[in-house]
């Protein structure tokens, strides 16, 4: 006889809501876009601090066929070329062999009928160029942007307005075999561009119909094979209260008019927080260490003595092919908000500046995520809550960066992030009641991280078109094929629950997809400074 605890049929039947627990944690769907009739050209005058310079850009961004109301409108990811002029590159980079890189925020006025509200999409990047030469100077910037909410049918409209530029003046990569660890930068300036008037600055625009009164479950017509799925998020981003604005009572409830709209923009998340108080010290796993290369290469290897402690934000999604969802990855929008990745830099160099031409920047990283907590339906109907922990390896608790390439020859620069994270669950309930997985429900072994970024944009024909990602600047980083182990652990009394949650989740085929912000450095003035109010960057989610 068996001691005091849930009946065998109770347990199983929490069993399989375990399975759809987890489901549940992961859940997410995709979308899609089209875009407007080619690139949308506009004139701005920026406040350089010389004075003020007209600056040329032109913008090209994608936009979803049809959107649908009290749903996310996911813009697509815009790209930004601005043409700055000489003497204003001259003002801010003297040295005829420097570099020029920049973040931008650019304000995007959405309008639904008489409805209106600014959309702030900062994080747009520009990789860092050089500035050689008597012509103007063209930065390239690329990001990712959260989406909007309607809550009445009507066409929605996104217009470019002024823009805020961080600028950046840097020195060129040495070329002797012992180069400076880090480009060397210059404090970012600001640069405040205002679009001139009169111009057109629609960047694209979204139908959103009327919603099919049809009851959920009674029989409706199809939707036509073309039209794409409305955009969706598995989490509190694209629902969380934001800046908004409405009509007013009386206006025209056809669509282009609607009445009493709401306009729901995802505010910037502010961290509050001005610089790095971890510093990661150990040592590198030199089993992700590319030593062969750098044998082949002749490269001479410098091991750093002094420290250059930084840290970021990233956020994203892990999605899990079984499931074909996603779940929220150190969510900027939880009770606790998200949490910093620490890294000592180029603690590691392996150099060699004549041909084949090899570099190579070896640094220290540490990150502890925060716990996530979910709450979902299981079967469609029932309350599920639970937490999900990922924790560092003990015996192996830091990260090893490599990266490789450098942007001043024609190299793709390509930074690899190895870790190992343990996935643990716990704190289980099903409506309420709570589902006793043990203390120790978690992966047999530890989940290993390949992170990896890609800079390309200085390649012929400019790269692969998506936005860049260096340590320095951030961007976008992905695993692909991911593979998740077996669970252990779970279940009490009796009752082993490794199978339910092994055949719903562990396996090959899943992945990551992450964006980093801009690095705080303090140790060279960048990303982040109390004194002026310049908090670390949280970046959006990526687009899944």
């Amino acid at each position: 006889m068996r001691g005091a605890g849930v009946p065998r049929r109770t347990v199983r039947l929490a069993g399989l809501a375990a399975a759809a627990l987890v489901a549940g944690l992961l859940s997410g769907s995709g979308s899609a876009a089209a875009g407007r009739d080619g690139p949308l050209t506009m004139a701005y005058q920026c406040a350089f601090p010389g004075g003020e310079q007209p600056v040329h850009a032109v913008l090209t961004q994608l936009f979803p066929d049809t959107g649908a109301v009290d749903k996310p409108i996911q813009p697509g990811d815009p790209t930004m070329a601005l043409t700055l002029p000489r003497a204003a590159v001259d003002g801010l980079v003297p040295d005829a062999t420097g570099t020029l890189a920049g973040t931008g925020t650019l304000t995007a006025r959405v309008t639904q009928g008489t409805s209106a509200a600014d959309a702030p999409w900062s994080g747009l990047r520009a990789p860092a160029v050089p500035v050689a030469g008597k012509d103007d100077l063209v930065l390239t910037f690329k990001g990712e942007v959260p989406p909007v909410t309607v809550t009445a049918a009507g066409e929605v409209s996104f217009a470019a307005g002024a823009l805020a530029l961080e600028l950046a003046p840097g020195k060129a990569a040495a070329t002797d075999a012992t180069p400076s660890p880090v480009p060397v930068t210059a404090a970012p300036v600001k640069v405040a561009c205002t679009p001139q008037a009169g111009q057109n600055a629609l960047l694209g625009a979204v139908p959103v119909p009327v919603p099919d009164p049809t009851p959920s479950g009674s029989p409706s017509s199809s939707p036509s094979s073309s039209a794409p799925s409305s955009p969706a998020t598995p989490s509190a981003p694209g629902t969380s209260p934001g800046a908004s604005a409405s009509t007013s009572p009386g206006a025209s409830s056809k669509p282009g008019a609607p009445h009493n709209s709401t306009i729901k923009v995802e505010p910037p998340v502010h961290s509050g927080k001005y610089d790095c108080d971890v510093l990661p010290k150990g040592k590198l796993d030199f089993d992700h260490i590319p030593l062969k290369d750098e044998q082949d290469a002749g490269a001479t290897v410098t091991e750093t003595t002094f420290d250059l402690g930084s840290c970021a934000y990233a956020t994203g999604y892990s999605n899990v092919h079984k499931l074909s969802g996603a779940a929220v990855i150190n969510d900027a929008h939880s009770a606790k908000g998200p949490s910093l990745t620490y890294i000592n830099m180029n603690v590691r160099m392996a150099v060699q500046p004549n041909p084949p031409q090899y570099y190579e920047f070896d640094s220290l990283g540490s990150m502890t995520l925060p716990v996530a907590d979910s709450t979902f339906l299981t079967y469609g109907f029932v309350p599920t809550t639970a937490k999900m922990a990922l924790t560092p390896d003990p015996v192996k608790p830091l990260l090893t960066i490599v990266t490789t390439g450098t942007n001043f020859v024609e190299q793709n620069v390509i930074t690899t992030i190895y870790g190992y994270q343990w996935l643990r669950l716990y704190d289980v309930r099903i409506n309420g009641t709570p589902l006793d997985v043990g203390p120790n429900c978690r992966t047999r072994a530890p989940i290993q991280l390949a992170l990896v970024g890609l800079q390309d944009a200085h390649m012929p024909g400019g790269g692969d078109g998506k936005p860049d990602y260096t340590i320095l600047d951030g961007g976008p980083l992905h695993q692909e094929n991911l593979t998740i182990p077996a669970f252990t652990g779970c279940g009490t009394h009796g009752e082993n629950l490794d199978a339910l949650f092994t055949a719903a989740v562990s396996g090959p085929g899943n992945s990551l997809n992450l964006n980093q912000g801009t690095l705080c450095a303090p140790w060279a003035g960048l990303g982040c400074d109390a004194s002026t109010g310049t908090e670390i960057q949280i970046p959006p989610l990526p687009h899944r």
